[in-house]
């Protein structure tokens, strides 16, 4: 189920409109010709129950939570457009918090309903959540309250002023290193699924969700690898021949790992299926662990890769489109720690000279 936007109204997918002479509109399940409510906005939780009921021929099972609860506010929006329009991979995120929320909510006593929540209830749900956790579950709780107020549910939106907990600063997943890469070629040879995953990730520095969608035919005839990232929408344009700023050298046991590669897909399972986005991310972290390297992860080649663009001084927007990042932000901060790498360099070997 889809929603488009015209004249900043929303228009299920699906649904014939007929408008009369006298103005009035009347609505029909375009498949079935069931009659559609045609006096509430299409994004309305009644609206997208009965388009629901059509669309599943009556088959549907009506919900058993109580109208008006928080509980029925949670199914309404996981079937709206507004949730399906999320990307395959933001949507599962999303859908664990809802869920988590739904179900506290149904084990509640009394019932708690839409039109009891503000915000001190969203900050007590918040509350013994770890801070990044707790992250991701208001940004579920935004998109919640924002459909609910926008479909007429509440009459205010409950999270606006709730704050997210201050995320302690760290540096995140640890770069790699070319004595780790060494190792991880050392114990996994060309030939075996880690290695390719591996040389994959560390020339493209994509992420894993994206690295499962990576295929032949992604290349084309600039010598670019081009694909719209799942996580950002943004698009991703990896060098794939040429010199590459001097940097093409590091590619070489990528090109003889997917050498006669035929398939749609570099990355698949021994059986020749794809790979789970959601599973892959633990399966290299596996295979970084059994060639001794426990503290490393996918997402840490992504760090090697721009340090390594940082190094070898390449432009800052040819960074930003060869990982995809949407602002030039991340990708300056590379660029001042190589820069300062190389500062500390030329400092050391000119006290070197002269001690």
């Amino acid at each position: 189920m889809r929603r488009r936007i015209r004249q900043d109204k929303f228009m299920m997918s699906g649904v014939h409109r007929i408008r009369k002479p006298s103005g009035k509109v009347f609505k029909y399940h375009r498949k079935s010709g069931k009659p559609l409510p045609a006096d509430i906005p299409e994004n309305h939780p009644d609206f997208i129950a009965a388009w629901q009921q059509a669309e599943t021929g009556g088959q549907q099972r009506k919900s058993r939570k109580t109208p008006g609860s928080i509980a029925w506010g949670c199914e309404t929006y996981l079937a709206s457009g507004d949730y399906l329009d999320l990307s395959d991979g933001y949507r599962p995120v999303i859908r664990r918090h809802v869920d988590a929320i739904k179900t506290q909510c149904e084990a509640a006593t009394p019932t708690p309903m839409l039109r009891d929540l503000d915000a001190s209830a969203i900050r007590a749900d918040l509350s013994p959540l770890r801070p990044t956790v707790a992250a991701s579950r208001l940004k579920a709780w935004r998109k919640l309250t924002a459909f609910w107020f926008e479909s007429g549910a509440t009459h205010n939106n409950a999270s606006d002023g709730v704050r997210r907990k201050p995320i302690p600063k760290s540096d995140g997943h640890t770069p790699w290193q070319a004595a780790d890469l060494k190792k991880f070629r050392k114990h996994w040879p060309i030939g075996t699924p880690q290695r390719l995953a591996f040389e994959l990730l560390q020339w493209t520095g994509v992420r894993c969700v994206d690295l499962v969608r990576l295929g032949p035919q992604m290349i084309d005839r600039d010598g670019l690898l081009t694909f719209r990232q799942q996580k950002t929408g943004a698009a991703a344009h990896v060098p794939w021949s040429g010199d590459a700023w001097g940097l093409s050298s590091q590619m070489t046991d990528l090109i003889t790992c997917i050498a006669g590669c035929n398939d749609l897909l570099f990355v698949q399972t021994m059986h020749g299926k794809a790979r789970s986005a959601k599973s892959v991310s633990g399966w290299f972290s596996q295979a970084a662990s059994d060639a001794g390297l426990p503290h490393l992860s996918a997402h840490g080649l992504r760090k090697y890769r721009m340090n390594e663009m940082a190094e070898a001084g390449v432009p800052l927007l040819a960074m930003q489109s060869w990982v995809g990042h949407i602002t030039l932000d991340e990708v300056q901060e590379y660029t001042q720690k190589a820069d300062r790498r190389r500062v500390h360099l030329i400092y050391s070997n000119s006290r070197k000279k002269y001690d």
